[in-house]
């Protein structure tokens, strides 16, 4: 059993990955990734130095959920929200 599995469900949903890994999570390369930052389309990411982001896992694999439904993350996170004033 890893150390990830052994976590509460929860916790390990606010994990952070860092770029190259979020990237690899959501399947794309990291300058793809990158790209999708600069346009806003991702999570918004944490930032826990100075020069480094972080995504948790848990709003990464719920923006793969999005995708898959072929929604944006806007659309989705306003879905979530029960707001009807999508992006």
């Amino acid at each position: 059993m890893t150390a990830l599995q052994s976590l509460p469900a929860e916790l390990a949903r606010r994990r952070l990955l860092g770029t190259r890994d979020a990237a690899a999570f959501i399947g794309v390369s990291v300058k793809t990734f990158r790209r999708m930052k600069e346009r806003g389309q991702l999570p918004q990411p944490l930032k826990p130095a100075e020069r480094k982001f972080g995504w948790m896992i848990g709003d990464l694999s719920d923006f793969v959920d999005c995708r898959t439904a072929g929604l944006s993350w806007h659309e989705f996170k306003a879905a979530q929200a029960g707001n009807d004033n999508r992006r």
